[in-house]
């Protein structure tokens, strides 16, 4: 099979689970949105993160994110890190509609495959993404497991008891396990050389 051709069966495969979107009260932008604010970590739950993650402009993410909280789905409250900005997050009946979410189907897809083509279809995945990034000015997101601003690893005993707190050197905070597989806007993958920043300028990245 020619790159061509998985192109097109990875853009046919997104235009299915997008179309299934629009059978519901929320339009497939506004599923995206809200699958957005349900995965993203405290650090990327603001206006301009989903922006960039779209790789849209703040205004058409915007429209969206207005839609979700006259809907009730979603609700705004300043940031802990920077009071100018404002930080998104699913309310009661937002987390009630993420769990019908048509995307799911493609997630049983995925499951049902072996945990070996599960695994290499994840780093192929992401090695396509990794290249897309560098190809252009579009932000390159990931989780914090696989992050190079990563300090330590997420270690636990054998009865699942924490054995260290790993934290994000671009903050200096602590990073939670359940965190650690939350989208963030500061992602760097590994093996990439790291840029210097302080909390405060980090902060101001994601100022709305």
């Amino acid at each position: 099979m020619s790159a061509r051709e998985t192109a097109e069966l990875l853009l046919l495969v997104g235009r299915l689970v997008q179309a299934d979107g629009y059978e519901g009260e929320l339009s497939p932008a506004q599923w995206m949105a809200l699958r957005f604010f349900a995965r993203a970590n405290s650090f990327s739950r603001t206006p301009s993160a989903f922006a960039e993650f779209q790789a849209t402009t703040r205004g058409t993410a915007s429209q969206a994110i207005k839609a979700l909280e006259a809907g009730g789905y979603l609700a705004r409250r300043p940031s802990q890190a920077d009071g100018r900005s404002v930080t998104l997050r699913l309310t009661d009946k937002g987390h009630k509609i993420i769990a019908r979410d048509p995307f799911e189907a493609l997630v049983r897809a995925v499951g049902s495959l072996n945990s070996q083509d599960q695994t290499a279809m994840r780093e192929a995945l992401h090695r396509m993404l990794t290249t897309l990034a560098a190809s252009g000015t579009r932000q390159h997101f990931g989780v914090c497991q696989d992050c190079a601003h990563l300090s330590g690893e997420m270690n636990a005993d054998s009865t699942g008891t924490r054995r260290s707190m790993p934290e994000c050197l671009l903050f200096g905070a602590p990073i939670e396990p359940d965190d650690a597989v939350l989208l963030c806007v500061h992602f760097q993958p590994k093996g990439e050389q790291r840029e210097e920043s302080s909390p405060q300028r980090s902060a101001e990245r994601t100022h709305d």
